[in-house]
């Protein structure tokens, strides 16, 4: 029985060995963003600010990899850069600091195995899902952030300032030498949520105006905010409480950069060797 029981343990351990055998990547990257929401529906490529992260990836095989990140990413888009004549005269815009905390599957073309002379390079493919904080801010004329919230510029000023992300995308990495490599990425990311620029409902009523609030910040005075609220101050009936965005519930934004990664290599990998 022991000897059964022996030889039992050594099959299942044999089969095993994948699961158990460790190969861990850190990294770190730094990345232009873009976003895609009420402000930018269709241009991919609107790419306006920047934002860096980390990353820790337990590799299960030279194929396959299982990544966790966290990113700190600042949007801005702005309807002015826009050649579509009912956005441009819109006019609105947005700044908005994105805390991301993600975990993906990632995908190699080819067997990639840091610090070996074969395949030192592969293209790659991700997905995931994450879950984001934010908070869409704008800065008065004299340079002073205000939280978009607070400025009730929506008809329902409430912002949800969590959401859940579906995260994927491309990317190529070299390993550059031993444990060390370098890699292009380029991801995008669905977000479950309308109030990334601020645009998810109607233009606001004149008496939404947050005069508590402006009693703090003088600079806020009713021209400004009407200013910012509506894109003719100067006929406001025409816009309140009228379809501010589109009918999309989503937003989204985009990441293009570079990573570099330090691979920690088990010699107990079969497949290492």
């Amino acid at each position: 029985m022991k000897r059964i029981t022996h030889i039992l343990f050594v099959v299942a351990a044999h089969a095993w060995s994948p699961l158990f055998c460790q190969q861990w990547e850190i990294g770190g990257h730094i990345a232009a963003t873009g976003f895609m929401g009420d402000i930018n529906p269709s241009n991919p490529w609107y790419f306006k600010s920047g934002g860096a992260g980390l990353q820790l990836t337990y590799n299960i095989n030279p194929t396959w990899g299982v990544q966790a990140g966290y990113q700190m990413l600042h949007l801005q888009a702005s309807d002015r850069d826009s050649k579509d004549p009912y956005r441009y005269n819109r006019g609105q815009k947005f700044n908005n600091i994105v805390h991301e905390a993600s975990l993906r599957a990632n995908f190699n073309f080819f067997r990639f195995i840091a610090g070996r002379a074969v395949n030192r390079y592969t293209p790659y493919l991700f997905a995931g899902i994450g879950g984001l904080l934010h908070e869409p801010y704008l800065y008065s004329t004299n340079g002073t952030r205000h939280r978009m919230e607070d400025l009730q510029l929506q008809q329902y000023a409430t912002i949800r300032k969590f959401a859940l992300a579906a995260p994927f995308g491309l990317g190529m990495k070299y390993n550059l030498k031993g444990p060390w490599s370098l890699g292009a990425e380029l991801a995008y990311r669905v977000v479950f949520n309308d109030d990334l620029d601020n645009i998810s409902n109607n233009y606001p009523t004149p008496g939404q105006y947050p005069a508590a609030y402006a009693s703090s910040f003088p600079e806020m005075d009713r021209i400004w905010w009407e200013s910012v609220a509506y894109p003719d101050p100067s006929n406001i009936a025409a816009y309140q409480g009228k379809a501010k965005g589109n009918n999309r519930s989503t937003d989204g934004y985009m990441t293009a950069g570079f990573t570099v990664t330090y691979t920690l290599i088990s010699k107990r990998c079969y497949w290492w060797n």
